[in-house]
């Protein structure tokens, strides 16, 4: 057995003696020392190794007694080390080891901190026995039964799904802080207050080119938000995203954190063809502008592509789109494609996904149904809101959503807001900043997008009725947008466009 496994068994109880001296606990580390004691195998018996595994059984028998002790339990010091020599037997250097850890009397701060210090030493180094078991059973597999891996790519990737929760460096600040603010810093929390003011006064705010999605949404979206567009099959969830995608390009300035960085849009397409994706943004740009639907055999190639790009560039974004293929892609890949953005000099304000859900959930927690999903949305969402990146992603709603338009209801995003419709999983809304609900309908041969924004996480109340507005189709083409125009949004299928008095279609009052 290894002084690690020794050395685990004396943090573990150093800790628990040292948190049963703290005053006013609401809980202590038994969990993480049962966790440690699960852990540890113990030697074969042996004439050499006997007296070994009979102390190590000792100290886990004495270890085991402190972990089912009442939270309130107070030890007595010289009983307790008394018990622990005994367990030690001839081992004096293990015993001292513990007799160190419990008899120095602390002060309450620095006993937290003991606390503190010791729970972390626990945890780093039961991760890295893990990662250590999970690398020799990789080594062992590859080395003696190759012959079973039979797609290596797909062996690997999973690989490194499993040790992508330990890739921490001590040296560094904890990853899992992403904010924090200390009040006595007046420079820290001024830093936060600049951004409310920012929110405020809508500077730090994207908005698009519709005003009553604007006013849905409060202005806009946020920097590092999270946005899921739930719809049913072909309800122009790709439309919707790539018009989203170039009212960020062509009404809004870029506000820069790093004034020495470029500022960057991108979109990652997972299933349609980038030629798909480029001709609706090219024909779109055009219909907003002339009013009628450009003849792209009229114009040359050169010609076409220097009109999107100074159309998208206008305000100073830099604009990139990438299609991938997701069977060969994970979370970690498109962490990696931002973080080598970022090291060639960008600064990403807004990364539209089509669609997340289609990425393996590869290093994802596993568990019930739907669980590795949610966790997948969870783990994109901490990464890029601490990058104050906005994250835009449509979702697939489910079967059960579609029995409702089989069952004649109207205004179907309305019936579907906040029930968990979700394909694949049904708390999706549980992890993300805000939701906006798509679904055509359409009345005496017109068709109309309605759109229905669900939660939206730290903003403000409005009423419902602003949450919920219809945007008219036109005849062949794409909706256009209304920024620095009349709007053109209505609150009712088939209604007059809001403020005109003409609101409500004839046919409800028949």
């Amino acid at each position: 057995m290894t002084m690690d496994t020794r050395i685990l068994l004396v943090k573990c109880i150093t800790l628990l003696y040292r948190e049963s001296l703290i005053k006013d606990k609401t809980e202590n580390s038994a969990d993480l020392a049962r966790m440690v004691m699960d852990s540890i195998k113990l030697p074969e018996l042996s004439l050499s190794v006997n007296s070994e595994k009979e102390m190590l059984m000792a100290l886990k028998a004495t270890l085991l007694y402190m972990c089912n002790n009442p939270l309130s339990t107070i030890y007595e010091k010289d009983e307790l080390l008394q018990r622990l020599k005994i367990n030690c037997s001839s081992d004096e250097q293990l015993y001292q080891a513990l007799q160190r850890g419990i008899e120095k009397d602390m002060e309450e701060d620095n006993l937290k901190r003991a606390v503190i210090s010791i729970r972390k030493y626990i945890t780093d180094s039961f991760k890295e026995n893990e990662v250590v078991n999970i690398f020799t059973k990789a080594a062992n597999a590859l080395r003696f039964e190759r012959e079973k891996i039979t797609d290596l790519k797909h062996y690997l990737q999973e690989f490194i799904g499993k040790i992508e929760p330990y890739q921490l460096e001590s040296n560094k600040d904890d990853p899992a802080i992403v904010e924090s603010v200390d009040v006595d810093n007046l420079d820290e929390l001024a830093s936060v207050y600049d951004e409310i003011k920012n929110d405020e006064d809508r500077t730090s705010i994207l908005v698009t080119g519709w005003q009553g999605l604007n006013d849905a949404l409060q202005g806009g979206f946020r920097r590092g938000e999270q946005w899921v567009i739930p719809a049913l099959q072909h309800s122009y969830k790709t439309g919707f995203t790539l018009s989203l995608f170039k009212h960020f390009a062509l009404y809004n300035t870029p506000r820069m954190t790093d004034p020495n960085k470029k500022p960057l849009l991108l979109r990652i397409s997972f299933e349609d063809n980038l030629i798909s994706n480029l001709r609706f943004l090219y024909e779109n740009l055009y219909e907003n502008e002339h009013g009628t639907t450009p003849d792209i055999s009229a114009l040359t190639s050169a010609e076409i592509a220097a009109y999107v790009k100074e159309k998208l560039q206008a305000t100073g974004y830099h604009v990139k789109f990438l299609r991938v293929n997701p069977s060969e892609w994970s979370l970690r890949d498109l962490q990696n494609t931002v973080l080598e953005l970022e090291a060639a000099g960008y600064e990403l304000h807004v990364c539209m996904l089509d669609y997340l859900p289609m990425l393996p959930t590869t290093g994802c927690e596993e568990g019930p149904a739907g669980h590795a999903l949610r966790d997948l949305y969870r783990r994109t969402r901490n990464f890029f809101s601490a990058k104050k990146i906005t994250l835009i992603t449509p979702h697939q709603l489910s079967t059960e959503a579609k029995m409702l338009i089989r069952d004649g209801h109207t205004e179907f995003v309305k019936m579907v807001v906040g029930k968990g419709y979700y394909d694949g999983c049904k708390r999706v809304d549980q992890e993300v900043d805000g939701e906006l609900y798509l679904h055509i309908e359409k009345i005496n041969g017109r068709a109309y997008l309605t759109v229905q924004r669900g939660k939206h996480r730290g903003v403000g109340i409005i009423p419902d009725s602003m949450k919920y507005l219809v945007l008219p189709f036109p005849e062949a083409s794409s909706i256009p947008d209304d920024m620095n125009k009349k709007p053109i949004h209505s609150r009712k299928v088939g209604g007059g466009v809001e403020g005109s008095g003409e609101e409500t279609p004839f046919w409800s009052y028949v």
